[in-house]
């Protein structure tokens, strides 16, 4: 990794380059070849990574012009000052560089170290001169130092060795007619160069010299005569060290740069590649860096020299043992018998210059479609390199392959003399990654951790998550992401969870955590993906980007699910999905989605199971409900339409009305036009899924859908429409962009548009040729009118009514609000009976024979239009006042259309299915509870604009006692005997269990008729349930059955004989039996819970703060809900206890809390904001009647909680009551209620009644608590309740006189003052009290005595001098005999308030002397 770091560091300094000219113009084209192969080569990132870190931190004197030595000297010394200021850090001696070479802290401490041996070899003569002598050792100590494993001493001296010879090559330029001269200066004074340089013609050239002493220094492969002089061969170890020196040497001289020097010696470039190709036949492990050498080597010559050195030495040495032509049948075996190293080799050389006339067998491509079979196994071999490293063949493939262009690189363009590339690619897919690394053969078998780790970075490379940024095609990117690919390379990485190669994650003690360790590919997995995600949204290629989703989704639908990432979700934008976009990223989010749904589509068509159609509807309803986060949301509405007409409709025969718009557009179209543009051009938008539909099944040659597909395709039709109808419905977003999916129409009206909508696009289908997927029942009906028919003409009806309403709402100038309510009541109810409508479509003949409880259903749904359309039309006879209302014996629209929407909700159409199976029905009734919230909400506002009129009659023949009791009976149950109905049912299950139980125990142990036992107490149920209980049929295995009776197989058949084992298998049957009853009985209760709480959001909008803020509900109807509501949440609390002991009843116990919670919520939150402005005498008789009922009910609750319902409900109707304070009833009422907390060990009053009075209607509660609490804080039977009671009363007179007179009425301040007194003295016993002695009644006490004294210091005047004192007293007395000082320092400063209390309160009594007081005096004068 580190030479790709190199790589980016030289790319953003180009100003950084050797100045060394080029021998012509065809270098620099090897300079960039070699950059590139210098990023790919990872042999580099082990030994060599450092190389070209230390060339750059060379100081800029190296690579400056040096026409003058004493300038070049100044600004050598100015720049490393400057260089010294900066790092801080003075020049290192010269012999200890040296040591910092080898240093592996930081590459930075090498670089440094390698300069300032450059600069004093170099530049430290203040003439320019060049120190020879050190140069000469510094030479001799780096090729020394390439044999040297220590630490860094191989990369550090390599990277010196190369920049020291590029510095002497610039110094040879001036002043110099030869390359080199400096170089052979400082080679002169060294011994064994002066030796050579005497010794031969051969060796007058500088760089002939250097390679001699380079490679005596290396030497490694030593002759017999030479091991014996030098006392015997080489260790291994230090051979291999002198290997990898010479390796590390000679590519020092090729990064130096002097093979491009004019008059640099040919012979000596092919001195140094015989080096290498010595290297790569040393050793196997040896040759893939010997080969990234060579590489290197030839991208740093020219044409000509290219062309030579392959001719004469690479392709001899390295791809031929004679140098015969090979014939073709000798090529293959050629080829078959290449290994990697002198692929990737020839594959660079045929890369760099195709022109160039390279002799056998490099004169043709080596890598096309063809050889690919023939290289696999090579290729295949490379899987032992493993990751992060990757071995060179592969990138020389990919640079071979590809070429730049715009940033990135894609595939070249096919020219005369090569082969397909795209081809080749392919081939390399499928007979590399799919058949050798990931396949499972005999020879291979299953793939390893190391191949599926090449075949990974293979796919990371060709998918664009690589350095080089490979572009594929689309065509090809479906074969590298085939689903075997996809398979084997993410999902079994990415998903694993244990199994083969998987340990336990274990802690240091050895103990087992119980997780297992994640797949060691996985890193390396997620990073492809995420990678090449980037790579395609910076390419912005809808193509591309669809081709991946395509092939990822094919593979797996829940691609991202498994892997647990976004990939294909980001690839689809839909993480940017309900944000604000620009306009590139909407169009591009649009053409994205358009494309998906397309592939989608066809995928749901050409599903071979179920399972795979499930999961891509699955897919588009995800699409869909992200599109409806925002308007207009036309890909969900385009989902829905699909949905719809390939659930419910035969496209088989379908055609496209022709007009004289598309007859005249035809002809003015050109030859050039494609088919299927001219075709689709202009298909009506309700066709086009039609359309769709029909080619696809021409296409792959099927007759029509699955039904099972398309009843999972009818669920998420209703599933999405009632989404569709929820987000239009949603209240509005910020945003800069509006949230209207229809204009500026009503939400009511939205919703009426966009069901419209759709039922016309069925109606559309029909006409143009569409035939409806029909039931046997249907299809057999003999009726002249069938029922489908009559429930069209009823929608059709109710729909002309709410067009008809929308009409007059937008031409009528007065009564507006009056015209909006009957608009959104129309609306609301055509909306309704659109739902209604739509369930009567079916999906065909069901195959698991449910035909008879489908008819039902089908025949519910039609009652429910026929009684809708009549409602709807009862309702507008009666607003337009052309139905008597004097009229006792006409019905009641609103009670009709009460009753209706109960029963909807109450049933399968709207409620819940019993039959778990149907999950069309299921979402139908999503949609279908929807659509009753708005016809309930329209009658609402309807009747709401009618109070607003003045129409007063309408609120008595609307709002009647039906209403309410059908409304209440359907959320509370049965208004009558509910108790006993409880009581019986829990009786009759305990006495089914005893009789069942004396069966298991007789049948086993006497001879007993177990039938007549049995009908006796199937008797004794009918008794209790009915006969409904025996009609129940209990499912039983004959075989099972069969073989318990048969259990003596060896008995006589003539003779009868009494087995006991029969008797147990018909226990066990008649167990099974009540195990059966009693597993249905739970799920019919869940199921009524179920419909309970959807009918609650009826009570939700009729109580509602607006409804009851208008007045037009009567008052009867509010006070004749408190009673019903409250005692069925004590029933619901009382069954939840009792479901705590039952398994099977536990399976409703979600449903019994919600519903009791709703209850509560009913209560407390809306109706206690009930009030009433009526006076009259029988409103007031009923509102007391009422309130004593529910105090009685609340004597008797069940928890806190129902208590604190209880509460509630007392005071909305105690507030309601005219001149409440002045009623001896409510003070009777409530005092009843405060004997019986403070009195009676087992009331069922809690606290919370008289705070809640306090805290909501203070005046009511000074008036009629006061006094009894003042008898509770002295006569309660516990001491709790004694505290509890004087805190109640601290509350009551806590407050200073301005804001307490503010909130109480008048009479409740003169109670507070006639009452004062009695509190001080209640409070003097309490402090004396012994039973009280606790410190936590001490603090509630004392806590009272506070507000006390604050409420006295604003009201002295009413206080008395004596009881002020005898308070006083008490509280001295409590100081003295407490032990805690909190407490005593309380006593004494309430003490002392009290002082300034007795002393205002004396002033008062002196200046208005009471009588009592005259009449005392006279006394005492006499």
């Amino acid at each position: 990794m580190a030479s790709r770091k190199t790589k980016k560091k030289n790319a953003k300094s180009p100003h950084k380059r050797t100045s060394i000219e080029p021998a012509n113009d065809a270098t620099p084209a090897h300079s960039g070849d070699m950059t590139e192969d210098e990023s790919i080569h990872e042999k580099e990132d082990v030994h060599m990574a450092d190389a070209d870190e230390s060339d750059e931190n060379i100081p800029d004197v190296v690579e400056q012009d040096l026409e003058d030595s004493k300038e070049s000297a100044e600004k050598s010394t100015t720049d490393e000052a400057k260089d010294t200021a900066k790092t801080k850090h003075q020049p290192m001696p010269f012999m200890d560089t040296f040591y910092q070479l080898s240093s592996d802290e930081s590459p930075r401490l090498r670089a440094i170290a390698a300069r300032d041996l450059i600069s004093h070899c170099f530049f430290s003569n203040e003439e320019g001169q060049i120190n020879t002598t050190d140069a000469a050792y510094a030479l001799t100590r780096l090729m020394n130092g390439l044999c040297t494993g220590r630490a860094a001493s191989r990369q550090g001296f390599a990277s010196c060795l190369s920049s020291f010879l590029r510095v002497a090559y610039e110094k040879s330029k001036y002043g110099s007619a030869r390359s080199g001269d400096a170089l052979m200066k400082i080679l002169e004074q060294d011994a064994y160069c002066k030796q050579l340089i005497e010794a031969g013609e051969n060796n007058s050239e500088p760089a002939t010299v250097l390679r001699q002493k380079l490679l005596t220094s290396t030497q490694f492969l030593h002759t017999e005569k030479e091991a014996k002089k030098n006392g015997g061969k080489m260790k291994g170890m230090e051979e291999r060290d002198h290997a990898f020196g010479r390796l590390f040497g000679i590519l020092a001289v090729v990064r130096s740069g002097i093979f491009s020097l004019k008059d640099f010696p040919f012979l000596t470039i092919d001195g140094y590649t015989n080096d290498l190709i010595q290297l790569y036949n040393y050793k196997k492990w040896l040759r893939e860096p010997a080969a990234n050498a060579i590489i290197e080597l030839v991208s740093s010559l020219d044409s000509g020299a290219l062309s030579r050195i392959t001719n004469d030495t690479i392709a001899p040495r390295l791809f031929l043992s004679t140098d015969d032509k090979i014939d073709v049948q000798d090529r293959e075996l050629w080829i078959r018998g290449l290994n990697p190293e002198q692929i990737a080799l020839a594959l660079h050389l045929q890369r760099s210059q195709k022109n160039l006339g390279y002799a056998c067998p490099l004169d043709k491509a080596i890598l096309t479609a063809e050889t690919v079979p023939l290289l696999a196994q090579a290729l295949t071999s490379t899987s032992c390199v493993v990751y992060p490293r990757c071995h060179i063949v592969w990138n020389s493939i990919w640079l071979y392959l590809t070429e730049e262009s715009e940033g990135y690189r894609r595939i070249r363009k096919v020219e005369e003399s090569h082969g397909d590339y795209a081809g080749v690619i392919e081939q390399l897919i499928n007979q590399v990654v799919i058949e050798s690394l990931i396949g499972k053969n005999e020879t291979t078998g299953s793939p390893s951790h190391e191949r599926r780790s090449l075949a990974l970075q293979i796919v990371s490379a060709l998918g664009g998550a690589s350095s080089l940024r490979i572009v594929l095609p689309p065509e090809l990117i479906s074969t590298l992401f085939s689903p075997v690919v996809v398979e084997c390379v993410f999902l079994k990485v990415m998903s694993a969870s244990g199994g083969i190669g998987m340990k336990r994650a274990t802690t240091a003690e050895g103990d087992s955590e119980g997780k297992y360790v994640e797949h060691r590919l996985k890193s390396l997995a997620t990073t492809t993906l995420a990678d090449m995600v980037a790579c395609c949204c910076d390419d912005d290629s809808i193509s591309r980007r669809m081709a991946i989703v395509n092939a990822l989704v094919s593979a797996d639908p829940r691609f991202d699910t498994r892997t647990k990432t976004q990939t294909v979700s980001s690839l689809l934008m839909f993480n940017v999905s309900g944000k604000e976009l620009t306009d590139d990223q909407e169009r591009l989010q649009k053409a994205l989605w358009e494309r998906y749904l397309s592939f989608l589509e066809e995928a749901i068509i050409s599903a071979d199971s179920l399972h795979k159609a499930t999961l891509y509807v699955e897919l588009m309803c995800k699409l869909a409900k992200r599109d409806l986060l925002s308007a207009p949301a036309n890909d969900a509405r385009r989902v829905i339409r699909f949905f719809m007409t390939a659930a419910f409709f035969d496209c088989s025969e379908i055609s496209v009305p022709t007009s004289k718009h598309t007859q005249s557009a035809k002809k003015k179209k050109t030859k050039k036009s494609s088919g299927n543009t001219s075709e689709n051009e202009h298909v009506p938008q309700e066709l086009k899924s039609a359309i769709r539909i029909k080619e696809l099944l021409r296409s792959y040659k099927l007759e029509s859908i699955p039904q099972s597909s398309r009843a999972i395709m009818s669920a998420r039709f209703y599933s999405l429409l009632s989404d569709f109808v929820s987000a239009i419905n949603a209240p509005s977003r910020g945003g800069s962009k509006p949230n209207s999916f229809y204009g500026k129409s009503s939400k009511p009206e939205a919703v009426y548009r966009a069901l419209s909508e759709i039922c016309g696009v069925s109606s559309v289908l029909e006409i143009c040729g569409a035939q409806r997927f029909t039931t046997c029942s249907e299809g057999n009906s003999s009726e002249d009118d069938p029922p489908v028919e009559l429930s069209r003409k009823h929608m059709l009806n109710v729909k002309k009514i709410a067009d008809e309403a929308l009409v007059k709402e937008c031409a009528g100038s007065a009564e507006v609000e009056h015209l909006r309510a009957q608009s959104v009541f129309a609306t609301g109810c055509a909306s309704l009976m659109i739902s209604l409508y739509l369930q009567v479509y079916s999906c065909g003949d069901i195959d698991n024979l449910e035909e008879e409880d489908d008819s039902e259903d089908n025949e519910a749904v039609h009652e429910f239009i026929s009684d809708l359309s009549e409602i709807v039309e009862n309702f507008f006879r009666v607003l337009e006042n052309q139905a008597s209302s004097d009229d006792d014996n006409d019905e009641n629209p609103l009670a009709a259309l009460v009753a209706l929407l109960v029963n909807i909700l109450s049933s399968s159409i709207g409620g819940e299915d019993p039959r778990l199976n149907n999950a069309s029905m299921a979402s139908a009734s999503k949609l279908t509870r929807e659509a009753v919230k708005m016809a309930w909400s329209g009658v609402i506002s309807l009747i709401s604009s009618l109070s607003v009129n003045g129409s007063i009659h309408a609120r008595r023949n609307f709002v009647d006692e039906d209403v309410m009791n059908t409304v209440i009976e359907s959320v509370c149950g049965a208004s009558e005997g509910n108790d006993v109905e409880g009581g019986q049912e829990s009786t009759s299950e305990s006495g089914d269990d005893e009789d069942d139980s004396q069966v298991f125990a007789q049948a086993t142990n006497m001879d007993l008729d177990l039938d007549e036992h049995e009908l006796e107490s199937a008797k004794r149920r009918v008794d209790h349930e009915g006969e409904s209980g025996l009609d129940e049929d209990v499912e039983l295995d004959p075989s099972k059955l069969e073989n318990m009776l048969l259990e003596d197989s060896d008995a006589e058949i003539d003779v009868l004989e009494h087995h006991a084992g029969a008797d147990k298998a018909l226990a066990q049957l008649i167990k099974m039996k009540q195990e059966t009853r009693k597993a249905s009985q739970a799920e019919r209760e869940r199921i009524d819970f179920c419909n309970r709480l959807r009918c609650a959001s009826l009570l939700d909008a009729l109580f509602s703060a607006s409804v009851l803020k208008s007045g037009w509900l009567p008052q009867e109807a509010v006070l004749g809900s408190f009673i019903p509501m409250l005692r069925s949440y004590k029933m619901i609390a009382k069954n939840i206890e009792k479901s705590l002991l039952s398994p099977l009843a536990m399976k409703s116990i979600n449903e019994k809390k919600s519903l009791l919670d709703r209850l509560a919520s009913l209560i407390q939150e809306k109706l206690s904001k009930f009030r009433c402005s009526d006076n009259s005498v029988a409103d007031k008789n009923s509102m007391l009647k009422a309130a004593v009922d529910i105090s009685d009910e609340m004597k008797h609750s069940l928890s806190l909680a129902h208590c604190s319902c209880c509460s509630v409900a007392l005071i909305a109707v105690v507030r309601s009551i005219p001149d409440v304070e002045n009623e001896t009833e409510v003070a009777k009422m409530y005092a009843n209620c405060l004997q019986d907390w403070s009195s009676r060990k087992s009331s069922k009053i809690h606290t919370c009644v008289f705070d809640d009075l306090i805290q909501r209607i203070p005046s009511l509660a000074t008036v009629v608590l006061v006094q009894p609490l003042i008898t509770a804080a002295k006569d309660a039977h516990t001491g709790f309740l004694r505290c509890e009671s004087l805190r109640l009363l601290s509350l009551l007179f806590r407050g200073d006189k301005n804001s307490r007179e503010e909130t109480l009425s008048m009479k409740a301040q003169t109670v507070l003052n006639n009452s004062c007194n009695s509190f001080a003295i209640t409070l003097k016993d309490s402090l004396c009290d012994s039973a009280l002695e606790k410190s936590r009644n001490k603090e509630e006490i004392l806590n009272a005595v506070k507000h006390f004294v604050v409420y006295a210091k604003s009201h002295a005047a009413a206080m008395k001098k004596s009881s002020i004192d005898d308070l006083q007293k008490a509280l001295l007395t409590a100081a003295d005999s407490t032990n805690s000082a909190g407490i005593r320092s309380t006593c004494s400063r309430m003490a002392d308030e009290l002082t300034e209390v007795a002393q205002h309160a004396d002033k008062d009594s002196d200046t208005k002397p009471s009588k009592t007081s005259s009449k005392k005096k006279k006394k005492s004068k006499k």
